[in-house]
C-alpha cells in the first residue's frame, strides 16, 4: 500500500514538473506570436488607440495596447458566451468576477434586461476605467462595476500587472509576465453580497488568473445556500503562481454540492478530474439542479 502510495505521489509531483515546462514553452511560443501579430493589429486602429467593435449586440472599445482586445477581435471565448446566453434569461441576475473591460458583462447585461442586475468586480484602477467606458458607451443602466479584488478575507492584497499589454494576465498571483503590483482593497463574496437577492442569482463567472479558490472560499456561504451556475477558468499555471492546484477549485466546489461539466459542441459533458488544466473554462452545477 505504502509503494502504490508513493508511486502515485511520484507519478504526480513529475506530472506538476513536466507541466510548468510546457508552460514556459507556450507563453514563449504565445509571446512569438504576439510580435508576429504585432503590425497586423496595429494597422486595424488606424492611428487611434481605440476602436468600437460590434459583437453579440453590444459595442465594444478595444484597446491597441490590450493583448485581450486583440484576442476579443480574434473570437475569445465564442463557447463560453455563447453557454452564457443559452443559461440566462431576462430578469436573471449575473456575476462577473473578474471583469477586465467588460465582454461578459455587457453581452450579460443585454440578455438580462432592465430588470435583471450585472454585478462585476474589477481591481485594477486602469482596467476598471476602460470597463466603466464600455459600460457608457451601451448605455446601460443595470450594470453594478465595483473597482474592488475578491478574496477569501477582506483587506488589502498585492496585485501583479503589466503595461506591456498582457491585461489578460493580470493576478494576485504573481507571474513573470508582470513586472508590477500595487495595494488593493479586497473583500469577499459573501461580503459584497450582502443587499442582493440572492435567489436572483443564477450564474457567476469566475475569471481571475489563479485566485479561483480564494474567491470561491470568500464566497462559501452563498455557493452552500444557493445555487447558481458557475463557470470557472482552469489553468494550472496560473493556480501554482498563487500556491495550490486546480485541483483544489474541483474540491472546494464539490464539498458544497456541486458538480462539474465541460462544454462540448453546446452541451454540458460530465467533467472527472485530470492530472492538469493547461487552459479551459469548466462549469459546475449543483447535483439537486441536475434532471
Amino acid at each position: 500500500m505504502r509503494s502504490t502510495t508513493f508511486l502515485m505521489s511520484f507519478i504526480y509531483n513529475c506530472a506538476q514538473k513536466i507541466n510548468r515546462f510546457s508552460f514556459k514553452v507556450i507563453n514563449y511560443i504565445d509571446r512569438s506570436n504576439d510580435k508576429i501579430n504585432n503590425e497586423k493589429w496595429l494597422n486595424i486602429f488606424k492611428g487611434l488607440d481605440k476602436i468600437i467593435f460590434q459583437i453579440a449586440e453590444i459595442k465594444l472599445n478595444l484597446y491597441k495596447d490590450s493583448i485581450l482586445s486583440q484576442f476579443i477581435y480574434e473570437g475569445f471565448e465564442k463557447e463560453e458566451i455563447d453557454f452564457m446566453l443559452r443559461t440566462l434569461n431576462q430578469n436573471d441576475f449575473f456575476i462577473d468576477i473578474g471583469s477586465n473591460i467588460g465582454l461578459f458583462s455587457l453581452i450579460a447585461s443585454k440578455k438580462v434586461g432592465s430588470k435583471g442586475k450585472v454585478i462585476c468586480f474589477e481591481p485594477s484602477q486602469e482596467i476598471y476605467g476602460r470597463l466603466i467606458e464600455n459600460i457608457e458607451l451601451n448605455e446601460f443602466k443595470n450594470i453594478e462595476a465595483r473597482n474592488i479584488g475578491l478574496s477569501d478575507k477582506e483587506g488589502e492584497l498585492k496585485f501583479y500587472f503589466s503595461d506591456q499589454g498582457f491585461d489578460a494576465w493580470n493576478s494576485f498571483a504573481p507571474d513573470s509576465r508582470l513586472k508590477k503590483s500595487i495595494n488593493v482593497n479586497a473583500s469577499t463574496l459573501d461580503k459584497q453580497l450582502d443587499n442582493i437577492d440572492k435567489s436572483k442569482i443564477k450564474m457567476v463567472k469566475i475569471d481571475v488568473e489563479g485566485w479561483e479558490k480564494f474567491v470561491i472560499k470568500g464566497g462559501h456561504s452563498f455557493f452552500a445556500n444557493y445555487s447558481p451556475i458557475v463557470m470557472v477558468e482552469f489553468t494550472e499555471e496560473n493556480t501554482f503562481n498563487a500556491g495550490y492546484s486546480v485541483h483544489d477549485i474541483f474540491i472546494e466546489l464539490e464539498s458544497l454540492g456541486y458538480e462539474w461539466f465541460r462544454i462540448e459542441n453546446g452541451n454540458l459533458i460530465e467533467e472527472k478530474k485530470h492530472i492538469h488544466y493547461p487552459y479551459t473554462n469548466l462549469v459546475a452545477k449543483k447535483r439537486v439542479d441536475l434532471s
